[in-house]
This record gives C-alpha cells, sequence and structure tokens, in this order.
C-alpha cells in the first residue's frame, strides 16, 4: 500500500491525489499540519525539500509532484493518465510542467489576499492538526504569516502583478486549447495535463467537490479573485473537469 503525505490545503497534493483516485491505485493519506511538517519532509524525503507531496512506495519515497508522476507511470503500468504515443506523451509532459510553475505563481496570487483573513487561514492550515498543533499556530500565527508572505514575495506588488499576468496567460491558453467544444487538454480523454491544470488553478475556481476550496472559510479568503476571474472559460473549463471527473 503506498503512502501519499500531503497538505488538505495544498493543490500541489491535490493534483497526487486526483491522480491516484481516478486510476484506481490503492493508498492510504497521511495529511501534514503546514510548519509542523518540516522535520518529518526533510527526513523522508531526503532532498533538503520541504514540499509536499511526498509518496512513500515499496522502493522508497518520491518527493515531488512531477517525480511522482514519472514513478506511477513506471510502477503503476498501464497508467492511463499517461499516453502511450509518444508525441502525446510529450505533450503531456510539457503542459504539466508549465502548469506546475503556474501552480506556484497561484500560491503567491492567492495568499496575498488570504492571509489577510486571519481566522480562516488558521482554519484551512489546521484541518489535520491536534488540539496542540491548534494552539501553537493559534499563538506563532503573526511570526508564521510574516514569514510565509516574505518567502512567497506576497506583499511585493511587481511581484504579484507578475504572477496574475502568468496565470492570466495560462488561463487564456486554456481557452483556446478548449475552444470549439475541446473537453482535454491533450488528445480526446483525460490525462495528467488536464489534471495538472486544473488542479493548480482550482484555488482559484474553487470547485464543490474539493475538500477545503469548496468551505467558507477558504471561499472568505479569495473571494475577490474568485469574482474577478469567476466569467474566464479557463474557470468553466476547471470547474467542469471537476464535475466530470473528481469523484471522492
Amino acid at each position: 500500500m503506498l503512502t501519499l503525505h500531503t497538505f488538505s490545503i495544498s493543490h500541489f497534493s491535490e493534483k497526487i491525489r486526483w491522480m491516484l483516485d481516478v486510476s484506481g491505485v490503492a493508498y492510504v493519506e497521511k495529511p501534514w499540519v503546514p510548519f509542523f511538517h518540516i522535520v518529518p519532509a526533510l527526513r523522508l524525503g531526503g532532498s533538503r525539500a520541504t514540499t509536499v507531496p511526498i509518496l512513500v512506495t515499496e522502493s522508497g519515497a518520491v518527493q515531488d509532484s512531477t517525480r511522482i508522476l514519472l514513478w506511477l507511470e513506471k510502477h503503476r503500468t498501464p497508467f492511463g493518465l499517461m499516453p502511450s504515443e509518444a508525441g502525446l506523451r510529450e505533450q503531456v509532459l510539457a503542459i504539466e510542467e508549465r502548469f506546475d510553475r503556474i501552480g506556484a505563481h497561484v500560491i503567491r496570487y492567492a495568499y496575498r489576499d488570504a492571509l489577510d483573513d486571519s481566522e480562516g487561514i488558521k482554519t484551512v492550515w489546521t484541518l489535520d492538526a491536534s488540539p496542540l498543533q491548534k494552539r501553537i499556530v493559534g499563538a506563532a500565527f503573526p511570526l508564521m504569516r510574516a514569514a510565509f508572505r516574505q518567502m512567497l514575495q506576497s506583499s511585493n506588488p511587481k511581484a504579484v502583478a507578475s504572477s496574475e499576468r502568468k496565470i492570466l496567460e495560462a488561463m487564456d491558453w486554456i481557452a483556446a486549447r478548449t475552444a470549439g467544444g475541446h473537453r482535454y487538454l491533450v488528445g480526446d480523454s483525460l490525462t495528467a495535463a488536464d489534471i495538472t491544470a486544473a488542479a493548480l488553478l482550482s484555488p482559484l475556481a474553487c470547485p464543490p467537490e474539493h475538500a477545503v476550496y469548496s468551505r467558507p472559510d477558504f471561499q472568505k479568503g479569495v473571494a475577490a479573485l474568485k469574482a474577478r476571474h469567476a466569467g474566464h472559460p479557463a474557470m468553466a473549463w476547471v470547474r467542469q473537469l471537476y464535475r466530470d471527473h473528481r469523484h471522492n
């Protein structure tokens, strides 16, 4: 049985969680609490990185969502989210790489507003926390928020504007790619490209099928951003993909 270490709020965790679910790969999810995850992530990942998700497999731990995808393709054959035809596979990997970069910009862009809603953020950060961890987060939240803002540059107007521009370019690209009734980004069926793009934009689309992004306390913090992009075809595509393929 595979073990997937995640944050419940992480859209990169959602990307791999969704791929495992739709592929029927058995796993156990063990969500961590942000900041408390640092030591176990460093110990388990072995790469001096604290990122999630981390997939613990029979042959060791795999850290980073792209590496996990490639591991699944190799070790859970046939892995239907990766086309066997070389040209289509290259397209999927290129789109997956592109939207991984967009995912980092979504974090900066969304947290610029969300961190102002201290109660909402404390709630979603501690969804999987013990009572003691909740008390620690509550007491240390001002320092955690300041550190997070500095790490993300979410208080830097130029950095946030650059992230917004890149997100909008990616959304326009999806709109063009799916124009004329095309449901999927590559070929005629769901692939890792679709799941990556939809999962990493989902904090802005807030699909009802997502356990965290559908919560009122999460949506309150991103309400202005959600409203700003609600009418964009890419947001409609994200929500439709969730309706069609995200069944827990």
